[in-house]
């Protein structure tokens, strides 16, 4: 009987460790004077905070890019709610992954790259990454999701191997991307969210 018992603790003192490993942000990112300060695959960069944000958003697209050297831990294509709800009323199919009204207005989302700022918003990310997996294959309900924070520029970025000025190569990368330091996340289904906005 004992032995059961012992085996149950060892599991669950794996699985909080197992968890808590799986919920670090890789990105490490940390304030200093003021700025963002994360580490890449092969970039140490820093990011200057540029006044609060919030939103929601539909999303249309969804990825990780934890292991990569952008300063980001997803990158996610999204239409803002207030403008993607008239078409959530409007098309009856709208509402799922896959669908032909969907898809037309997939060239209408922007980038959107989100830090999570602690451990709670980090693990939200992590679950949408999941989430929006199986909704996408399955053709399921569409994903909104809701962030506040920061909006984020890149002011400079340098190598760990070289030790080499990157600043512009990140800035130019992507000039449109809009980046988040993201408090609080939550993740729902569409329709709730239209739900609870009317």
């Amino acid at each position: 009987m004992w032995k059961v018992a012992l085996f149950l603790v060892v599991l669950a003192a794996a699985g909080h460790f197992a968890v808590q490993y799986i919920r670090t942000n890789p990105l490490h990112p940390v304030i200093e004077a003021g700025d963002v300060v994360v580490e890449t695959t092969d970039f140490l960069v820093r990011l200057s905070r540029e006044g609060p944000v919030e939103g929601v958003y539909l999303v249309v697209s969804a990825k990780s890019i934890d292991w990569s050297q952008d300063p980001a831990n997803v990158e996610l294509s999204v239409i803002d709610f207030a403008e993607a709800k008239d078409f959530l009323r409007a098309y009856p199919d709208f509402h799922r992954y896959g669908s032909m009204p969907g898809l037309r207005l997939d060239n209408l989302s922007a980038p959107l790259a989100v830090i999570g700022a602690n451990r709670l918003a980090y693990g939200k990310l992590r679950d949408l990454i999941d989430a929006h997996d199986g909704r996408v294959r399955q053709q399921g309900e569409r994903l909104c999701i809701t962030i506040s924070g920061e909006s984020l520029r890149v002011s400079a970025a340098r190598s760990l191997n070289e030790d080499t000025d990157h600043t512009q190569t990140l800035q130019a990368r992507d000039p449109d991307m809009r980046r988040v330091f993201a408090n609080q996340v939550s993740v729902d289904d569409c329709v709730k969210v239209l739900a609870v906005s009317r």
